[in-house]
C-alpha cells in the first residue's frame, strides 16, 4: 500500500511540476507580448513627435516669410507714401505747401 500511494504521491507531482512549467511559460509568453506592445507604442510615439517637431518647425519658417514679405510691402508702401508727400509739398512754394496749394493762391494743384 505504502508503494502505491508512493507512486501517486510521485504522479501527482509530477503533474503539477509539468503544470506549473506550462503555466511559467504561458507567463512567459505573455509578459514578451506586453513588452514588445510598449517598445511599439514608444516607437510610435517618438516617430508621431518627431513629425509633429517638423511640421511646427515647417510652419514657424513658413510665418517667418509671411512676416519679411509683409515687412518688405509695409516698407514700400511707406516709402511710396513718403515719395507722394514730397512731391506735393514740391508743387508749391507759397505758405500752406503741405496740402498742394498755398493761401495767396500762387500754387494750383
Amino acid at each position: 500500500m505504502k508503494l502505491i500511494k508512493g507512486f501517486f504521491v510521485i504522479a501527482v507531482l509530477s503533474v503539477l511540476t509539468f503544470s506549473c512549467d506550462q503555466a511559467k511559460k504561458d507567463a512567459t509568453d505573455a509578459v514578451d507580448a506586453v513588452e514588445n506592445a510598449a517598445d511599439a507604442t514608444v516607437d510610435a510615439a517618438e516617430d508621431a513627435a518627431d513629425a509633429t517637431a517638423d511640421a511646427v518647425e515647417g510652419a514657424a519658417e513658413d510665418v517667418e516669410k509671411a512676416v519679411d514679405s509683409a515687412a518688405a510691402d509695409v516698407e514700400k508702401a511707406v516709402d511710396s507714401v513718403k515719395t507722394m508727400a514730397d512731391s506735393s509739398m514740391t508743387k508749391c512754394e507759397g505758405k500752406c505747401a503741405k496740402d498742394g496749394k498755398s493761401c495767396d493762391g500762387s500754387c494750383k494743384a
